[in-house]
């Protein structure tokens, strides 16, 4: 189970959430900006209604709202009093709708690093059942030994499957459990084919070994596909950090020649911020495109 953790909440989440109970008619309606609000709530296992967080959104936002309001018309009625009304109003909807942008996204985001973190450890997990299944222990032993090791999510979800056995579940239906609720596509493949060698009555080593090596297949053909973008995003740093600089400059000095235009500090500035944005946004696209079943 993920804690529930708002961005930017001023009140603690448990708080936030009692008074959002309050505001669920209101709440349905913010809801409606994500149509898969509720797949991606419980798949992030955040155990919340999408009723309610929308409630909290409306709340986040509103609070936001008036706070970002009432700071720049403080501001605005000593350095533009005619128009600080207009002004705050404005900085106020825009910073309240950046909040909500991000409370909308929030679970989206939540869901992206467990998939990350599940399929990152799945294959030394499998790995792990397998061997063990091999030496003779029962699955369901070799599903707890995974449950209490260190892997990550996988043995988060492991150790729902243990536990749901142990309460009478049968292992099937508790592994089809686990795959239905699970964010993973790889993941919830990999649980199906087993459930399936299970119902089948199929060697489960054979099944295991089968899932390990087209994992392990998949993980060699993301890295390679990984390989081959990174000449695309190797020349695109070329220009980004290079060339892109040295012309510029290069311009810029030839414009310095016209005595009709003034070339000031606030270009130069302007051209290193331009620089270190641009590399910022070059490591997020080198971290998001990374693939998903390479280890750390």
């Amino acid at each position: 189970m993920s804690e529930l953790k708002i961005p930017f909440a001023p009140l603690p989440a448990q708080t936030l959430r009692n008074i959002a109970r309050r505001f669920v008619g209101i709440g349905s309606r913010f809801a409606k900006l994500s149509p898969s609000l509720e797949e991606e709530l419980d798949r992030a296992q955040l155990y919340i209604s999408k009723n309610e967080y929308g409630a909290i959104m409306f709340l986040m936002s509103t609070f936001y709202f008036i706070l970002a309001t009432l700071i720049t018309f403080a501001f605005a009625q000593k350095f533009a009093p005619e128009n600080a009304i207009v002004l705050s109003l404005i900085v106020g909807v825009l910073f309240s709708g950046l909040i909500l942008f991000q409370l909308v996204f929030y679970p989206k985001v939540i869901l992206k690093k467990k998939i990350r973190d599940l399929e990152r450890n799945l294959v030394f997990a499998l790995r792990t059942i397998l061997v063990e299944i091999k030496s003779g222990v029962t699955m369901f032993d070799a599903i707890n030994i995974v449950a209490e090791g260190d892997n990550g999510e996988v043995s988060r979800e492991f150790k729902r499957a243990v536990q749901n056995i142990q309460t009478g579940e049968y292992q099937n239906e508790a592994l089809e459990y686990l795959a239905e609720k699970n964010p993973s596509l790889h993941f919830r493949r990999a649980i199906w084919q087993l459930v399936n060698g299970l119902k089948a009555g199929s060697d489960t080593s054979v099944v295991m070994q089968a899932l390990v090596e087209n994992l392990s297949k998949e993980k060699s053909n993301q890295v390679r596909k990984y390989g081959n973008s990174l000449k695309l995003l190797s020349l695109l740093y070329m220009m980004l950090g290079a060339i892109i600089p040295a012309l510029g400059l290069t311009f810029l000095i030839i414009l310095s020649t016209f005595p009709q235009i003034a070339i000031t500090d606030t270009i130069f500035w302007g051209m290193l911020g331009f620089i270190v944005v641009g590399q910022f946004m070059y490591l997020g696209i080198i971290k998001s495109s990374r693939p998903t079943l390479l280890g750390d």
